[in-house]
C-alpha cells in the first residue's frame, strides 16, 4: 500500500513537471516573438533564455537584424572616383552596417563580404534594383547601381536578413 502511494506521488510530480517545463518553454517562445524589437534590451532576455534553452545559434541581436530595425545609424558611403561607395559585411550578426545612407542620382557602389558561413545571408538581393548576387564566403562582392531617392530593404536571398538603403 505505501508503494502504491509512492508511486501516485511520482507520477503526480512528473506530471507537474513536465506541464511547468512546457508552459515555460511556450512562454519563452511568445515573448521572443513579441518582443523581437526590443530583446537586445537589457530587460528583455526571455529571447536569449529561450535560445539557450533550444541551442539556438543566433542571438536575440541578429534576430532584431532579421526584423529590418537598424541598432545603430546609418553609415554614409564616401565619395572615390565620381561614385559613392561603401562596404557591409556579413556576419553572426546579420549585415554590418545594417543601415547605409547614400545620395541620390550618384552611382553607388556597394561591397558585400560574408565573413561567416553561420547565416543564410549567402547572397544578397535588392528588389528595386534588380540586384541578386551570390556572397561566397570571404569574398568581396561589388554590387553597382545610381539610387533614386527613398528607402529601400537589402536583404538575404530568404528574406529574413536585411539591412536598409536610406537615398536622399
Amino acid at each position: 500500500m505505501n508503494s502504491r502511494k509512492t508511486m501516485i506521488a511520482i507520477g503526480a510530480l512528473l506530471l507537474a513537471a513536465v506541464t511547468l517545463s512546457a508552459a515555460a518553454f511556450g512562454a519563452a517562445q511568445n515573448c521572443c516573438k513579441a518582443n523581437a524589437q526590443n530583446c537586445c534590451d537589457v530587460a528583455q532576455n526571455c529571447c536569449m533564455a529561450k535560445e539557450r534553452q533550444s541551442g539556438a545559434e543566433q542571438n536575440c541581436c541578429m534576430m532584431k537584424n532579421r526584423s529590418g530595425v537598424a541598432p545603430e545609424s546609418a553609415a554614409e558611403a564616401t565619395l572615390q572616383n565620381d561614385a559613392q561607395t561603401a562596404t557591409v559585411e556579413v556576419t553572426s550578426n546579420g549585415f554590418e552596417p545594417s543601415s547605409l545612407k547614400l545620395k541620390a542620382g550618384v552611382p553607388a557602389k556597394v561591397t558585400f563580404v560574408r565573413k561567416t558561413d553561420e547565416t543564410c545571408a549567402k547572397e544578397v538581393v535588392i528588389k528595386e534594383y534588380k540586384i541578386d548576387r551570390k556572397l561566397p564566403l570571404n569574398e568581396a562582392v561589388t554590387v553597382e547601381f545610381t539610387p533614386n531617392k527613398g528607402e529601400f530593404t537589402f536583404a538575404c536571398g530568404m528574406n529574413m536578413i536585411k539591412g536598409k538603403l536610406i537615398v536622399e
